[in-house]
């Protein structure tokens, strides 16, 4: 995927809050790039499917199928309108991060935005474990958002910075995204320790990435900060910023070692009250900054 430019959005439909709100983001974000959304929705159990839809209480597959093209087309008629972008429904069914992934090759998209629920007990490790899955396998950056946010614009990202060889590949992500949104970046370097050693290592990435923040002409803020739990030191930052989106790394390769890996990053995809930028790393002897 060229970082800088987004063509195709693909929104998993499930008509739930979260999966609402992920439509309003989704659709923002296709506004400004004036690219294309396509919504997908996987067919479900009947039982998953707001009572209210249905006038009996034994609706027919029949009934349901023509339910669910019924709202998605109301979907696609109010972002067409509010909106001003192509929009694609797509009914099918499957296994559904899987199913996701499929689309996403299919019609080659450059971005998921997807909600996830954030509950707790066995419900949120299932639904968190399908997010999780999407987020681990999805070709491109996945934007996950959970049940409760709102905002549909992009105001402030906070780009966490910390010691994994990894890290600074979000900036390149990020940065066009904020060019395209006018959004302020939140640079947050997190160490874990109060070695100066350390410290300053930190310091020399924050002030690369800082010089490409500076070249791309954007409003930022500089912070660093200590903490032993990295996922919850950057959620109470984003929080505390008020921003309206975080961007983390993601693992997808057993033997890469970091911070933002693993079960940071499920932790951050599964609670985070901001919506979740996730990105996989381009794995290599080098690592590119911008």
């Amino acid at each position: 995927m060229n970082s800088a430019i987004i063509h195709r959005i693909l929104i998993p439909v499930d008509f739930s809050p979260a999966g609402e709100s992920a439509i309003k983001y989704g659709s923002y974000l296709a506004n400004k790039y004036r690219a294309d959304i396509f919504l997908l929705h996987i067919l479900e159990n009947p039982h998953a499917y707001p009572p209210a839809w249905f006038t009996d209480k034994n609706a027919s597959k029949g009934t349901i199928d023509e339910k669910v093209k019924e709202k998605m087309d109301e979907y696609a008629e109010d972002i067409t309108k509010k909106y001003g972008v192509y929009v694609q429904t797509i009914i099918t069914t499957g296994k559904p991060a899987f199913k996701i992934i499929a689309t996403v090759t299919e019609h080659d998209a450059d971005l998921i935005v997807m909600g996830t629920h954030g509950v707790q007990g066995f419900e949120a490790f299932f639904i968190g474990s399908t997010a999780h899955k999407v987020v681990n396998l999805s070709p491109c950056p996945v934007v996950t958002i959970r049940e409760g946010f709102e905002s549909s614009e992009l105001k402030s990202i906070v780009l966490p910075i910390d010691e994994s060889r990894y890290s600074r590949q979000k900036v390149s992500n990020v940065l066009p995204l904020a060019a395209k949104c006018k959004s302020t970046v939140h640079v947050l370097g997190i160490v874990q320790t109060d070695d100066k050693s350390d410290i300053a290592k930190l310091n020399i990435k924050i002030n690369t990435v800082q010089e490409a923040i500076e070249k791309a002409g954007l409003t930022f803020v500089r912070k660093v900060v200590k903490g032993s739990n990295i996922a919850m030191e950057a959620m109470k930052y984003a929080e505390e910023v008020n921003a309206d989106l975080l961007s983390i790394m993601t693992d997808h390769e057993s033997d890469m070692t970091g911070i933002f890996m693993g079960a940071f990053a499920r932790q951050i995809v599964n609670h985070s009250k901001v919506p979740v930028l996730s990105i996989k790393p381009i794995t290599g002897p080098y690592e590119s900054a911008s």
